[in-house]
């Protein structure tokens, strides 16, 4: 590193997190958008460190990134295959695809050499790919009876797990029905998951497989979950200190004016890296264990912190834009209020100019 911005993943944290959500279950460790900002293919090798078989990512790039680290396990892919003849690299890295049409069925069957392991999708609220409810069975019907296709798993998606308990329940029931009819029929997939961190709690154990995300990295589906800490920290120093009298405006349109005469440091980070514009109003960092306000604008590349409070101020100093210090943390989720938005679009929002160091001992 040349700039002192980064960001300290803590791998240790992550196994913790896995062992404390995981209770021996069968985890499907969801990984997509480089496991949400921490870094895919480090999180990656951890978790299968840990016993991990099975991996899910959006994108078949994001499948190809993991095989050539060396991941073995499974890694399903969970977005819709376009165009159909990107099944070819399905196949030759050896990824799962998911199977939300009929038409992507024959695609993949026609591709295929030999039975080909997928993981169908059935929709039952979410409304964005997959099998509707109502017509899940017969599809899936037509699929098992093709010949190069093999239904390993069966999934879906709650729409609402965090915010609305009994609508992602009867969610949940349709899908037991719908697996129900099809054992019924002779079709029997071995892996079978709904449930993400959130739902987790109130679903159970009622599929094969568990799919968490969030609590993976700390990240929490609502405040009251427990059990999980940030594997995340958002780091900078201090590169640059000017004092300015009473009056003395600060950054981009002179929002912030000064109502005395103040220090200001400035920090080598600004929104290109992740750090929120919404942080110019009410946003904080922390500086030698304390709270310091945000001045003026973030700017691009930079952002500047008025640090009047605190003595002997010098550069050099650690900046935690997110993390701890001494008692004092400032969370993503704390951030993501200033932001309107939630905890894990902080975390994948930190852009990839922003070096990760993996912490990885005692």
């Amino acid at each position: 590193m040349i700039r002192p911005t980064y960001c300290s993943v803590d791998l240790n944290k992550l196994r913790k997190n896995y062992r404390a959500i995981s209770r021996k279950k069968s985890v499907i460790a969801v990984v997509k958008a480089g496991a949400y900002g921490h870094g895919a293919v480090e999180v990656s090798r951890s978790l299968e460190a840990e016993g991990v078989q099975i991996f899910a990512v959006a994108l078949i790039e994001e499948g190809i990134e993991l095989r050539k680290a060396g991941i073995k396990g499974s890694i399903l892919i969970g977005g819709s295959i376009y165009p159909f003849d990107n099944f070819k690299e399905v196949i030759k890295y050896r990824l799962t695809p998911t199977i939300a049409s009929l038409d992507s069925g024959r695609a993949l069957a026609c591709q295929a050499c030999a039975p080909y392991p997928a993981h169908v999708k059935v929709d039952t609220g979410m409304n964005r790919i997959g099998f509707g409810i109502g017509g899940a069975y017969d599809n899936i019907v037509q699929l098992s009876k093709m010949k190069n296709l093999k239904i390993e798993g069966i999934y879906t998606h709650f729409s609402s797990a965090d915010t609305d308990r009994e609508l992602t329940l009867g969610q949940a029931g349709n899908f037991r029905e719908l697996i129900k009819k099809l054992r019924e029929s002779g079709i029997s997939p071995k892996i079978l998951h709904a449930a993400s961190t959130a739902a987790q709690t109130f679903i159970g154990n009622t599929f094969t497989h568990f799919r968490p995300g969030l609590g993976l990295y700390g990240l929490k589906p609502y405040p009251s979950y427990r059990g999980v800490s940030p594997v995340m920290s958002f780091l900078s120093r201090i590169v640059y200190i000017r004092k300015i009298k009473r009056g003395a405006r600060v950054s981009y349109g002179g929002d912030w004016k000064a109502k005395r005469d103040s220090v200001i440091a400035t920090l080598p980070a600004g929104y290109a890296d992740g750090v929120r514009r919404e942080l110019s109003k009410g946003g904080e960092v922390l500086i030698r264990g304390r709270r310091f306000p945000v001045a003026g604008r973030v700017c691009m590349d930079m952002t500047m912190v008025d640090v009047t409070d605190l003595p002997a101020i010098k550069i050099g100093d650690e900046a935690v834009i997110m993390g701890e210090q001494g008692r004092e943390k400032i969370r993503a989720c704390e951030i993501a209020d200033l932001a309107g938005t939630i905890n894990y679009d902080i975390c994948c929002g930190i852009s990839s100019r922003v070096p990760r160091v993996y912490v990885k001992g005692q």
